[in-house]
């Protein structure tokens, strides 16, 4: 048998990002930092998961870390936009 390099291939854990992100958002709105109804315009980014899922697969060849805080940066983008829309919206009405 020859003793070739394996490929070793790594793979994002965007459901742990995910659930990190959750604890957060639950840990700040506990804290009361983040209103609760916050969640129907966060809830509007549900499509971030999917790109999320996404980019983990495509970019599961590259580093790691660089794609897991990528990912992290896009969800805490979302929230933040989440907030902005909230703000405003609680500002109108």
């Amino acid at each position: 048998m020859s003793e070739g390099k394996q490929a070793v291939e790594h793979s994002v854990p965007v459901g742990g990002i995910f659930l990190l992100f959750l604890g957060v958002v639950f840990l700040l709105q506990s804290l009361n930092v983040l209103p609760w109804g916050l969640w129907g315009n966060l809830w509007q980014f549900w499509p971030a998961l999917i790109i999320a899922a996404g980019l983990g697969i495509l970019l599961r060849h590259s580093n790691v870390w660089m794609v897991s805080l990528l990912i992290l940066v896009l969800f805490f983008a979302c929230l933040g936009i989440a907030i902005w829309q909230y703000g405003s919206f609680s500002v109108m009405g």
